[in-house]
C-alpha cells in the first residue's frame, strides 16, 4: 500500500548486478534513516544509448518511467507490484555507464534524433560523442525529466579508489580498453565487495571522486563546494572528457576514470555533508 506522505525517489540504472548492489548499499548506509523518503531501484536492462533510442522513438513525449516499462520487464514488474506510476515519483536519478563503444546507431536514427534536437533548440548531432551530451542536456533536473549521472567507463570504476590515500589509482586509461574494463581488475580492491562498503568508505569515495572530477575538469585537486556545484556538473565533466581525453590534441584517445555515485551523494546532501567529507584530508 502506498504511503502518500512519503517522497518517492527512483534510481534507474543499467543492470541488476554491480549497480543494484552498489546502490542498495548506498541507500542502506545513507538514506534508510530518512523515514519520509522512499527509494525504488529500477533496472533498465540496457545501456544509456538504448534509453536514448527509446526516447527518440517516442519523440521525447514519454516520461522516462514509462519508457523504462518498455525496456525492462523487471522494472515493470517492480512498479506494478507497488502500483506505482510516473507521477508518483518526486525525483528521478539515472546512473549509467559511459560505454562509448556501445553507441552504434543507423543514419536513420541519427536523422530522427537531429529533427528532435532541432525542435528542442539543441545543436545538431554530428557523431556518437554528441549523443551523451544531448542526454545530459535533457536529463539535468531530478524533479523534471530526471538527473543523469555517468560513470567512466562504468560503475566498476569505484574499485579504482584506494581507501588509504583517498584517491583513484589512475587518472585515465586508453579508450580502446573500455570494453574489457570490468574484467581488468587482477589485484584486490578496497571497494571490490559492494555490499560491504561502510559509511567511512563512502565518505572517502566522495572525497576521492570530487578530487578526481576536479582533476579532469580543471587540472587541480582541490575545489570549494561552490566550485563543485557550478563547475563540476555532469555536463562539465563530459565536456572535459571530450576535450582533454577522448578527442585530445595529441590524437591519443583516452578516457578519464570516474565513478558518479559518490558525486550524487555530495550533491544530494549539500554543504554540511561536503564539509564532513573534506575533513578526510
Amino acid at each position: 500500500m502506498k504511503d502518500s506522505n512519503k517522497k518517492r525517489i527512483a534510481f534507474i540504472y543499467e543492470g541488476v548486478q554491480a549497480e543494484e548492489n552498489l546502490l542498495a548499499n548506498m541507500k542502506r548506509v545513507y538514506l534508510s534513516e530518512f523515514y519520509e523518503v522512499e527509494t525504488f531501484q529500477l533496472p533498465a536492462d540496457g545501456n544509456i544509448y538504448m534509453l536514448w533510442k527509446q526516447l527518440v522513438d517516442d519523440e521525447f513525449e514519454t516520461n522516462v518511467i514509462d519508457i523504462l516499462k518498455e525496456m525492462s520487464k523487471e522494472a515493470e514488474s517492480r512498479l506494478r507490484e507497488q502500483n506505482l506510476k510516473a507521477s508518483d515519483f518526486a525525483e528521478i536519478y539515472l546512473f549509467f555507464d559511459y560505454d562509448g563503444h556501445a553507441a552504434n546507431f543507423s543514419e536513420e536514427t541519427i536523422h530522427e534524433a537531429n529533427e528532435l534536437c532541432k525542435s528542442l533548440g539543441m545543436p545538431e548531432i554530428k557523431n556518437k560523442w554528441d549523443i551523451l551530451e544531448r542526454m545530459l542536456l535533457v536529463f539535468r533536473n531530478e524533479t523534471e525529466e530526471g538527473k543523469l549521472y555517468v560513470s567512466y567507463p562504468m560503475v566498476e570504476s569505484i574499485r579504482e579508489i584506494r581507501k588509504e590515500t583517498a584517491e583513484y589509482k589512475r587518472l585515465y586509461m586508453p579508450l580502446e580498453n573500455t570494453p574489457n574494463y570490468k574484467h581488468s581488475f587482477f589485484e584486490k580492491s578496497d571497494y571490490g565487495n559492494y555490499t560491504a562498503i561502510t559509511k567511512e568508505m563512502w565518505d572517502i569515495a566522495c572525497y576521492a571522486s570530487v578530487k578526481q572530477a576536479n582533476l579532469i575538469v580543471s587540472k587541480k585537486a582541490e575545489c570549494s563546494y561552490e566550485e563543485f556545484i557550478k563547475k563540476l556538473t555532469q555536463l562539465d565533466i563530459y565536456h572535459a572528457q571530450k576535450l582533454y581525453y577522448i578527442q585530445n590534441a595529441s590524437g591519443e584517445r583516452l578516457l578519464a576514470i570516474l565513478n558518479s555515485v559518490p558525486l550524487f551523494l555530495v550533491e544530494y546532501f549539500d554543504v554540511d555533508f561536503w564539509n564532513r567529507v573534506k575533513r578526510i584530508r
